[in-house]
């Protein structure tokens, strides 16, 4: 902006200058139109930006992936004819979980009466719930010889999934499938539940004759016996405890491998546990996992709890929130902690089988 008062103040003195040495009553008219519409303008250009420039982001959400290009979209509307033209500038920054600032940016516009993208470009290092803030947009007048700062106070919440990496681990589990209280039902094999129907097939010797659909038999001109739903038991669990890490790049290397197993289970069709332990609320967190969906739902409320410096270790807690529970399949991932014993976690997690996966 002070390069444009330069150039104004400059143009102004060379053409008095020139006025005081030609002498005209013309010139001297032209000086003052000189001197005064610019100043005109600028100010009438100041003053209508403030109620005419929108502002705001072109998404509500955003779900993306850590060490991959994220783009921001700002968008910007101009509704005064008056203001077509001129320069704007637009602001953002990215803090992360922790509330620190780790991407600022700025992008230039020049006002139109149609809506236009301000996009920003950005490759996120860490997982976690972001926030990006509108800072501020920065309308320069007519001339650019003023400008005003517009504060949209527009904030979104997105958050960064960790890196999806093929087996970033081995692990030996060998999940059976057990009958169990739950609503999911094998898709391998069928059980005794009648609410939920597994298939329909042709009668075999020993099949009981309550189990025939007589309707299908009748259309298929043979008997037809139905096999009913096996419910399984949700009784593998994935314990994620980084309470005493500090080392962030290490925190990142376990949410990976527990996306990995998040994953991997879901597409074999396994119903799980994920459980962490929260400082915030000093106790453990279990989610069950059945599909994608409650992937996201479960990063999204692991992002939100305060993970680290838990007062208690995630066994103790465990066992006394879910006295009588037991686990047929337990992995167990930890960083930071040189004080665990394999056989004495059994125990506490009250689990047959415990794989320990250390980052």
């Amino acid at each position: 902006m002070w390069k444009s008062w330069l150039i104004y103040i400059l143009s102004l003195a060379g053409y008095s200058l020139f006025t005081i040495l030609y002498g005209k009553r013309s010139a001297f008219i032209i000086l003052f139109v000189i001197a005064l519409v610019p100043l005109i303008y600028s100010l009438l250009t100041y003053f209508m930006a403030k109620r005419s420039i929108r502002s705001y982001f072109g998404t509500d959400s955003m779900t993306l992936e850590k060490n991959k290009k994220a783009e921001i979209v700002v968008t910007l509307e101009c509704l005064s004819e008056l203001c077509v033209g001129n320069r704007a500038h637009v602001y953002t920054s990215v803090y992360n979980g922790m509330g620190k600032k780790i991407f600022r940016a700025r992008k230039k516009l020049y006002l139109t009466l149609e809506k236009q993208n301000a996009v920003f470009e950005f490759v996120p290092k860490y997982s976690g719930v972001h926030n990006i803030i509108l800072e501020k947009v920065r309308v320069y007048s007519g001339f650019s010889l003023f400008c005003t700062a517009i504060h949209p106070g527009e904030r979104l919440s997105f958050m960064i999934m960790p890196e999806y990496k093929e087996f970033p681990v081995q692990t030996g589990i060998i999940q059976e499938e057990n009958e169990g209280e739950s609503e999911q039902f094998s898709m391998r094999k069928p059980g005794n539940d009648p609410s939920e129907l597994f298939d329909i097939r042709i009668y075999r010797p020993g099949d009981k004759m309550n189990r025939i659909n007589w309707k299908f038999s009748a259309k298929n001109n043979t008997l037809m016996v139905q096999d009913y739903g096996f419910p399984i038991a949700c009784d593998l669990a994935v314990f994620l405890d980084v309470s005493a890490e500090k080392d962030l790049q290490k925190i990142e290397a376990a949410l990976e491998i527990l996306y990995y197993l998040m994953v991997h289970f879901t597409l074999e069709k396994k119903l799980f546990y994920v459980i962490w332990g929260d400082n915030r609320e000093q106790q453990v967190k279990r989610r069950m996992v059945s599909d994608s969906e409650d992937i996201y739902e479960v990063f999204q409320e692991l992002f939100c709890a305060d993970m680290t410096d838990v007062k208690t270790c995630m066994e103790d807690m465990y066992s006394v929130q879910f006295e009588g529970e037991f686990l047929s399949s337990s992995i167990f991932i930890y960083g930071g902690r040189n004080d665990l014993e394999e056989e004495i976690l059994r125990m506490k997690l009250r689990t047959d089988l415990l794989e320990l996966i250390h980052v």
